[in-house]
């Protein structure tokens, strides 16, 4: 009886999804929608698919669904300064209800993820939350605090894509 052949390669370019989260009529809270559209201006290595979730925060289970990891990018309610970044797994988004952190679409990111692994897909996930300033105005630009915070967020991101 032989041994089977291992060519000695392991996977190296993983399925990654960016998903962009928001509502791009309230200022801020729109964050996520406008960083997916600056990273769709990048050259991206094409096993990095990106999709604008928008305010369809269960669609992410499908688009979940074949991937290997999954960063969420997402506006989130905190005391710290507008444009301050956080980098959370999901376990501690959904133990953040208990403090002072709370993502806008806490519920929902939450739940897709939790249907998507009862459907078998258990990728990894990153989230990345960034303080608003104003995420409750009529506007469909970001204010000028998370405008200058835009280029952190996508090199934060592009470093976690790899």
């Amino acid at each position: 009886m032989g041994v089977p052949y291992f060519s000695g390669q392991v996977k190296m370019n993983k399925k990654i999804l960016i998903a962009g989260i928001g509502n791009i009529l309230l200022t801020d809270e729109g964050l996520g929608v406008h960083i997916l559209k600056e990273l769709s201006k990048k050259k991206l290595p094409k096993e990095v698919e990106l999709a604008e979730i928008g305010t369809a925060v269960f669609e992410l289970v499908r688009f979940m669904d074949g991937k290997d990891k999954v960063i969420i990018v997402d506006a989130i309610v905190s005391d710290e300064a507008p444009g301050t970044i956080y980098k959370l797994t999901p376990k501690e988004l959904k133990s953040s209800r208990k403090n002072q952190l709370a993502s806008l679409h806490q519920f929902g990111i939450c739940e897709a993820i939790e249907t998507s692994a009862q459907m078998g897909n258990t990728p990894e996930i990153v989230i990345f939350g960034v303080v608003p300033k104003d995420y409750q105005s009529i506007g469909t630009e970001l204010t000028l605090e998370l405008k200058k915070s835009i280029p952190k967020i996508i090199q934060e991101i592009l470093k976690e894509a790899k």
